[in-house]
């Protein structure tokens, strides 16, 4: 049986740095990342959504691209997207820009690598059946 100490502020573990080496614009690199918490994450998705009006029906979409990118500028602990340097470096301002600058001298197939890796340290990779294991324990 469960205990309520399981649920008390202390038993939740902040998010810990990862070190993943990266193949970016042809080389490998070393990047860090850290898990956003799911109130960050309700933000990007919330910013990254557009409400239309057919035929009297609301409709939202997201864009997924916009969020996926987000997500990685949010992610990504190293290296700082949001660092002046970085973009002035790239000759862009916003962190999203600079992704955007940077995914210019990228293989497609780097940038799908690189949004996996975020995908997987947020969470959004376990399988239906990974997560009925989980449940299980």
């Amino acid at each position: 049986m469960s205990d309520l100490q399981d649920f008390l502020m202390d038993s939740f573990e902040d998010a810990e740095v990862i070190e993943r080496k990266v193949s970016l614009g042809g080389k490998d690199k070393v990047m860090k990342f850290k898990s956003i918490s799911a109130t960050t994450g309700d933000e990007i998705r919330k910013s990254c959504r557009k409400t239309t009006f057919h035929k009297g029906q609301r409709i939202v979409e997201t864009d997924q691209d916009a969020f996926v990118a987000k997500l990685i500028t949010e992610t990504t602990v190293f290296p700082d997207f949001k660092s002046q340097e970085l973009q002035q470096s790239w000759g862009v301002l916003g962190a999203e820009n600079l992704l955007n600058a940077m995914k210019a001298k990228m293989k497609d197939g780097e940038y799908a690598t690189l949004s996996n890796i975020v995908s997987e340290i947020n969470g959004y990779n376990k399988t239906m059946d990974d997560l009925v294991e989980e449940a299980k324990n």
